[in-house]
């Protein structure tokens, strides 16, 4: 007699055991990209970076800066993605306004495909560089916090003594 396996649930993406967050909340947004731990999680920053450098043109990688300011690369990766909308949108109304011989059906359905995927990302990226900002506010608000408190405890200097 065969015994059968119960049937598991498959693993949310945010709960498999080689993320670098581990098990999580509920995703902010149905449109937070599943690649990137949440905001509140400790590996958001990290899988937030690799996420956008996947986005971003290869040579991106090189640059220093983007890897110390995850906000400068979300910046970045949005505003390329707006260029691309922006891209795609002409290159469809071009196609469709053209005036040769030729059938727009595949160039025009390509165009907007690929204008619909860069919309999508885009509005994906949004969330992350809002994400990303609100962590640097939060960072810079404890370190005032700190710099004041750490200002507040230490011993008043002496005053010079009098000359003359």
């Amino acid at each position: 007699m065969a015994h059968s396996t119960p049937s598991r649930e498959p693993i949310p993406d945010n709960q498999r055991p080689g993320r670098p967050c581990g098990p999580l909340p509920p995703m902010p947004s149905p449109h937070w990209p599943g690649a990137v731990c949440p905001p509140s999680s400790p590996g958001f920053e990290q899988s937030a970076k690799v996420w956008l450098f996947e986005l971003a043109p290869a040579r991106w990688w090189h640059e220093e800066l983007l890897h110390r300011q995850p906000v400068e690369l979300a910046r970045m990766v949005r505003l390329r993605l707006e260029a691309d909308v922006m891209a795609m949108h002409t290159g469809l109304r071009a196609v469709t306004r053209s005036v040769l011989p030729l059938d727009p059906g595949p160039a025009a359905e390509l165009y907007s495909r690929e204008r619909d995927w860069a919309r999508g990302m885009l509005e994906q990226v949004k969330l992350v560089e809002e994400a990303l900002r609100a962590g640097c506010r939060r960072v810079r608000r404890r370190r005032v916090a700190a710099a004041a408190d750490a200002a507040l405890r230490s011993p008043m200097p002496r005053q010079r003594p009098a000359t003359g």
